[in-house]
This record gives C-alpha cells, structure tokens and sequence, in this order.
C-alpha cells in the first residue's frame, strides 16, 4: 500500500475527527490501532538524514540568490502551480523565493559536507 495512502486513512479517522490537529501523530495512532499488516509503513521515512543535515546547516547554509537571505530546506516540496513534487525545495526566508529540486536530501547532504571543507 502506498504511504500516502496509510497518511490519508490516519488523517480522515485522527484529524478530521478532532483527536488530534498534528499528522505525524494521527500517523503513530493509525499505525498502532488500525493498520493492517499491509498497511505497516516507517513512521518517519528521513528523520536521521534530516537531523544530520541541519547540523550541517549549522556550519554552512545555502544563500538566496535574489535577496541574500538564509535557504530552508523543505523535502518532499510539491509546486502548487505545476502540480510536480520534489525530492527538495530550498526556500528563502526573507523573500519567500523557492529553488525546487530533483537532488534528494542525503545528495544535498553531501553537498554541503563538501562546501564545509573548502
């Protein structure tokens, strides 16, 4: 079965009913309580990845071409306009703008591993 589908069943049953308004946690309930065997997926998919690239973020962080600003990077980013997902989207906080891309966060994680030694 498809994650997102597993996702979906969690948030009609624990988020539109009220139990809960957050979706990782609507998530851990559906898993506990009502999924099937096949319906069994990793609650989180890249949390080690991500808690490595913010520590690198620490050390070296991307910039907005346009305004100089600190990029955020969002994963699993979808472009509203284009209906296209990507593996990551590096985001600006300053001027909003949006770099969506097809490198997936362990790649970016080297990236900047590399950057960090030069």
């Amino acid at each position: 079965m498809e994650r997102s589908e597993v996702i979906n069943k969690a948030r009609e049953k624990y988020i539109s009913t009220g139990v809960t308004l957050n979706i990782t946690e609507a998530l851990r309930m559906y898993l506990e309580n009502d999924a099937t065997d096949e319906e069994q997926i990793p609650l989180t998919i890249t949390a080690p990845v991500n808690n490595k690239i913010k520590e690198e973020l620490k050390t070296v962080r991307p910039t907005c071409d346009e305004c100089d600003g600190y990029l955020f990077m969002q994963t699993n980013a979808m472009d509203f306009i284009t209906g296209n997902r990507y593996p990551t989207a590096w985001v600006c906080n300053s001027c909003n703008k949006i770099e969506y891309s097809d490198k997936t966060p362990e790649q970016w994680l080297e990236i900047l591993r590399n950057e960090n030694r030069q």
